[in-house]
């Protein structure tokens, strides 16, 4: 009896640091973290951990590139219903969000698109004291609640969008806003090419957000910046319209140098085109 419940210990303390390394290392910036990182870091034994991670590589949830950097891989993201493009998405953008929060002193996000809802997946914090935090990597919200969801929803095919806004009717209810609304601002986006969008989430902040086209035209991904309403307003306003551009054409210029030196850029489904 004695043995069958050590067995059992030992299983739970297995499975408890394997999510533990997990969570650890899906957490983590690009390009990953290294064996010693991962390590110190959980306070375990690099033999201990050199196994765990050999265990989860074999069971195709982490995979190891050739810095020997670990980062959980495509196919178990996509299981979350997280688009493949994920990884080169915030390598693409990681300059572009430097440049957002530089130049606008604010938060800046990378979100994609991910069932019904949009998931932010990077975040660029700025130099301003008052940061509007509202959204942390790895939070989902229904699409078109925020700005950068919003720009996801606006510019989605013609014969999709508005099922989309449909289908979020019975998920609004911890949001201050509706469905109509959300159609209405989604009309105001396409409009204007970008999403503006002064206390819809939270009172007292504007967030403002620009769609990412792979080379085929498909919207992969949005950027979008934060702050309190009075610091998006004016000739700030104007300012950070130019920013999302610039920053947007930027991304878009680095997925279109990735498709030619690879020889094709991953489709919406997450399947390599010619």
């Amino acid at each position: 009896m004695d043995a069958n419940r050590n067995t059992g210990a030992n299983a739970m303390l297995g499975v408890g640091r394997a999510i533990a390394v997990l969570r650890l290392v899906g957490s983590a910036p690009e390009p990953g973290l290294r064996l010693r990182d991962i390590s110190e870091a959980l306070d375990l034994h690099k033999t201990s951990t050199s196994r765990m991670l050999a265990t989860l590589m074999n069971l195709g949830v982490v995979e190891r590139d050739r810095n020997r950097c670990y980062r959980v891989s495509d196919d178990f993201r996509a299981s979350f219903g997280t688009p493949l493009t994920t990884t080169r998405l915030r390598q693409a953008a990681r300059p572009a969000l430097g440049m957002l929060s530089e130049r606008l002193e604010d938060v800046a996000f990378l979100s994609v698109p991910a069932g019904l809802d949009s998931l932010c997946v990077s975040r660029h914090i700025g130099t301003y004291p008052i940061q509007a935090l509202s959204l942390n990597v790895g939070g989902r919200r229904p699409l078109g609640v925020g700005a950068g969801s919003l720009a996801l929803l606006a510019f989605a095919p013609d014969g999709e969008r508005e099922d989309l806004i449909e289908m979020q009717r019975d998920r609004l209810g911890n949001y201050r806003c509706t469905v109509e609304e959300i159609a209405a601002a989604v009309e105001v986006a396409r409009g204007q090419g970008f999403t503006d969008l002064p206390g819809f989430v939270v009172q007292g902040m504007t967030g403002m957000g620009i769609p990412l086209r792979d080379p085929s035209g498909v919207v992969v991904g949005a950027l979008s910046v934060a702050a309190i309403t009075d610091r998006l307003t004016g000739s700030r306003r104007d300012m950070a319209i130019t920013a999302l551009h610039d920053a947007a054409a930027m991304v878009e210029r680095r997925f279109r140098e990735g498709a030619a030196q690879s020889g094709g850029w991953p489709s919406h489904d997450g399947e390599e085109t010619a």
